[in-house]
């Protein structure tokens, strides 16, 4: 018999020691003394390597430790990967319904605590940065914005909680991090997360959220800086198709075509951005201005595609504009400016013309177009002569010599030394002005 009990006696005594061994470690972690607690429970690990009491006790001190900047110096390396690689552990082993229970009564709270670690160190060294603009202080935000996600994903992939495969605010944190960082290839990563499942808001809630336009108008512009049209017409597109009122994204693409000398591409651009804030005069006036400059101002031996359509679409723009504002200066001098080159136009071809009858009407039409044109330059120069200021000398003198033109082409002399005396002038006019 003592051969049997013997061995059943040892048993009890060993399993008694390391009780009493995990009851200290306990008390311990209830008076908050971590530093014990972690000398305590790295000795019975020590010996009892695979004792999942004790491993899951590990991760709740490891997680404690690595809370606090003042404890963490007890442990080599990062607390909190210790911490939640104990967790791990001991939340595989489903058997040990001991060790489960355990878990149950407190949550399943250390991956949580580990979360919350990480983001408010990120938050941290975010504001830090802001407030110093340190390249460093956002780069170790970002390191610990991705420790979070990385333990957000744990969380979701045992299913102790409903994070999305995107943690939308954590990923957009971590994009914002990395931008301020200049850390472009992680900007990249994080961002296209947010952009590639068109996420407009945490947790992709149904009201758009402002701060998520950021990575699509990051994207769309690096895309558009690189020369990937294919992508930055992608991202330019979801960007328009989530955030409608957002106009950021027409005007890159209308840089890109400008860019490119694509000019109708980027008068496409226009349009659609017109149609879709028709109320705007502004952006009529700039596709107007756009039109004209595409139709009179391309590189020598360029093509001018559909000429006269534009030209139609131009004066339709400009009409609208001074509907709204007349006396603006700006669509007075277009508007003159316009007739002028009509009328230019129109007496090229009476040059060029051997018919004596056609020749007299081409002549007769430019005639009829430079003095369409007076009015409107007129008005724009008495603007600026009454209420313009000393930056608006420049404009001021290119109109006047816009009507130096017109009356040289109706051969006006008189009309023509006026205003070449109003240009001299103008420097002396403007001088005085704030």
């Amino acid at each position: 018999m003592k051969r049997i009990i013997l061995p059943v006696f040892l048993s009890f005594m060993v399993s008694a020691v390391m009780g009493q061994s995990l009851r200290k470690v306990n008390n311990y972690l209830k008076d908050n003394n971590y530093s014990k607690a972690k000398t305590e429970i790295d000795a019975f690990l020590e010996k009892n390597p695979n004792d999942m009491e004790g491993i899951y006790l590990k991760s709740k001190i490891y997680s404690k430790i690595g809370d606090s900047a003042a404890l963490r110096s007890l442990v080599t390396g990062d607390a909190r990967v210790e911490a939640l690689d104990a967790f791990k552990k001991a939340f595989a082993d489903s058997a040990n319904m001991k060790v489960r229970l355990a878990l149950m009564k407190d949550n399943f709270q250390v991956p949580f605590d580990i979360y919350g670690s990480y983001y408010q160190d990120a938050v941290d060294h975010f504001n830090e940065g802001a407030q110093n603009q340190s390249k460093e202080e956002f780069a170790a935000a970002m390191e610990d914005f991705i420790k979070a996600e990385k333990v957000g994903q744990y969380i979701r992939e045992a299913e102790l909680a409903p994070i999305g495969v995107v943690d939308t605010t954590l990923v957009l944190n971590i994009g914002k991090a990395a931008l301020n960082a200049k850390k472009d290839d992680v900007t990249i990563e994080y961002f296209k997360k947010i952009a590639d499942n068109k996420i407009r808001g945490p947790h992709n809630q149904d009201e758009n959220d402002d701060s998520y336009k950021l990575p699509y108008q990051w994207l769309e512009y690096h895309y558009k800086e690189a020369g990937d049209e294919e992508n930055m017409l992608k991202y330019g597109k979801a960007g328009m198709e989530l955030f409608p009122d957002e106009d950021y994204f027409n005007f890159v693409m209308i840089d890109y075509y400008r860019e490119k000398r694509q000019l109708p591409k980027m008068l496409e651009v226009y349009a659609n951005l017109v149609n879709a804030k028709p109320d705007s005069m502004s952006y009529r006036f700039s596709y107007a201005n756009e039109i004209f400059g595409y139709v009179y101002n391309s590189d020598e031996g360029e093509e001018v595609e559909n000429r006269d359509g534009w030209l139609k679409t131009m004066k339709e723009e400009l009409d609208k504009c001074m509907a709204a504002d007349p006396n603006d200066v700006n669509n007075n001098w277009l508007t003159s400016q316009y007739y002028y080159n009509q009328g230019i136009e129109a007496r090229d071809k009476a040059v060029k013309s051997k018919d004596a009858a056609e020749k007299a009407k081409l002549n007769s039409e430019a005639t009829g177009f430079f003095n369409q044109a007076i009015p409107y330059a007129d008005k724009a120069i008495k603007t600026l002569e009454a209420s313009g200021t000393k930056a608006d000398r420049s404009r001021y003198k290119s109109i006047v010599n816009l009507m130096q033109n017109i009356y040289q082409s109706l051969g006006d002399r008189d009309n023509l030394k006026k205003y070449q005396d109003m240009y001299d002038a103008a420097d002396e006019l403007f001088k005085s002005r704030q």
